[in-house]
């Protein structure tokens, strides 16, 4: 993967975890989201080991990494991004 790609998923993926956030939160909570407030890295637990939550911008990272195989990163959305996780079993 080149600079060019990763640059554009890690903007997509700040952004998305940062939509995943407010969405969970009550609007004036929602509100006061922003890049700082998201964390960069949190663990769930999985019947194999830990992996990075699609909460954090790693784990969001991983998840468009793989989505991209499928289907064009300007083409992905924050629902696109739930059903991939309900079919992976991610949290």
């Amino acid at each position: 993967m080149n600079s060019k790609a990763s640059k554009k998923i890690s903007r997509k993926a700040e952004e998305l975890s940062m939509a995943l956030l407010k969405e969970q939160l009550s609007a004036p909570e929602a509100s006061k989201v922003t890049k700082q407030s998201v964390a960069k890295t949190e663990y769930a637990p999985h019947k194999k080991g830990y992996y990075a939550s699609a909460m954090s911008t790693k784990g969001m990272k991983s998840i468009l990494k793989n989505m991209i195989k499928i289907q064009e990163l300007e083409d992905i959305s924050l629902i696109d991004v739930k059903n991939y996780c309900e079919q992976t079993g991610r949290v």
